[in-house]
């Protein structure tokens, strides 16, 4: 909600969408850095010592950017201000994740928990935008800023007492050894999670200025939520079955999959066939995105592996960003054909790029089974 909530709330204000795209991209390229380095302490530290402190900064600069724009303060404040609020937002996404890795042992069992967590997920971002669009558009311009600032906080008040499936602290040994990001496999899904993120930035500022082109703005959280149904659909068929195929082939379909289907977006013009392309787009989500977190809980050892998903997960943050950034100016000169046009080019090479590595994953995985570093614990509680 927060990156919508923050489109809405500038662009209902007058600004125009190259600043509303560019602020949020901002915001998110700033926690792809920084997330990381929160989740490499939360694996040191455990989760129930950081998760507190980085959620109260964040929160104090997220108000601290709605007090800045409210009271016409320089523009260079709000990048600031949204940027710091951004970076200390911890990828609730990988935590869970690491629960999940940490109380099951069967790698099976891990890949219907990465996809039930999947379909949790697009029940939020399906929830997230039409919720959004409603209390900025209906109710009050930063009305879904505020509520993404409540959530935080509530959410982390939740999870913060879950002790039982909260994963052991990886001890002083935890200084020693290389970063997630430089086990053999990692780099290509980062980069394949960053086209797809390219893909779904594009994807929400130019159908936020579709709506608007065509004097439907109320119908925009329905429109975006069209992606988050066909994918959390996908998800429960991808939770319920065992694939025999191996996981990077199986990678290789769903993000081929997305990557085409996002090719006709550009020469849509009726909001239903817009609907209705998006839940078929969706549908190839979840498989993409499950067996891309999926890859990667095997190739980083348990000890990395909160740090290790937030990193592929940022891949997604900053491609959302690069799309985002590079949509906005191109819908403000051409409308949101432009922009989705862009969505396309993100697609494409998306594809291209795991068409190409599939043999550099199956590699890294056979590497994975010859050094023996599963990254289930296996000693979890439930």
């Amino acid at each position: 909600m927060l990156g919508l909530g923050v489109v809405l709330f500038l662009t209902l204000r007058g600004e125009p969408y190259a600043v509303a795209g560019t602020i949020a991209a901002v915001g998110a390229v700033t926690n792809a850095c920084v997330g990381p380095f929160v989740s490499r302490y939360i694996d040191r530290l455990t989760q129930h010592r950081v998760l507190p402190v980085v959620v109260v900064i964040a929160l104090a600069f997220q108000i601290t950017f709605l007090v800045l724009v409210l009271s016409g303060a320089p523009v260079w404040t709000w990048f600031v201000s949204f940027a710091l609020g951004e970076a200390f937002v911890p990828n609730v996404g990988s935590l869970i994740r690491a629960r999940w890795a940490f109380v099951l042992s069967d790698a099976d069992d891990v890949r219907t928990a990465f996809a039930f967590e999947s379909v949790v997920d697009e029940f939020v971002f399906l929830i997230g935008p039409i919720l959004a669009t409603v209390l900025a558009v209906s109710w009050i311009a930063w009305g879904a800023i505020g509520a993404s600032i409540a959530l935080l906080a509530i959410g982390t008040l939740l999870l913060v007492p879950q002790r039982a499936t909260e994963p052991e602290p990886a001890g002083v040994g935890h200084h020693e050894g290389k970063a997630a990001i430089r086990y053999t496999g990692v780099p290509l899904v980062f980069a394949v999670f960053f086209l797809a993120g390219g893909l779904f930035g594009a994807s929400e500022v130019s159908t936020i200025a579709f709506a608007a082109e065509r004097d439907i703005r109320v119908w925009t959280g329905v429109l975006l939520a069209c992606y988050a149904t066909g994918s959390a659909l996908a998800g429960l068929i991808v939770g319920t079955r065992h694939s025999s195929r191996s996981l990077s082939h199986q990678f290789r379909i769903a993000v081929i999959a997305m990557g085409f289907i996002a090719l006709p977006f550009p020469f849509v013009t009726s909001p239903v066939l817009l609907g209705a392309l998006s839940f078929l787009a969706g549908l190839a989500v979840a498989p993409s995105m499950i067996t891309g977190m999926a890859l990667t809980e095997r190739l980083v050892p348990a000890s990395r592996l909160t740090e290790g998903l937030t990193i592929v997960i940022s891949g997604l943050t900053v491609g959302f960003a690069a799309g985002t950034s590079l949509a906005g100016p191109l819908i403000d000169a051409h409308g949101s054909r432009a922009g989705f046009a862009v969505c396309a080019a993100f697609s494409l090479l998306g594809a291209a790029l795991v068409a190409v590595g599939t043999a550099h994953l199956d590699r890294a995985l056979r590497g994975v089974t010859l050094s023996g570093h599963p990254s289930t614990a296996g000693d979890g509680r439930v």
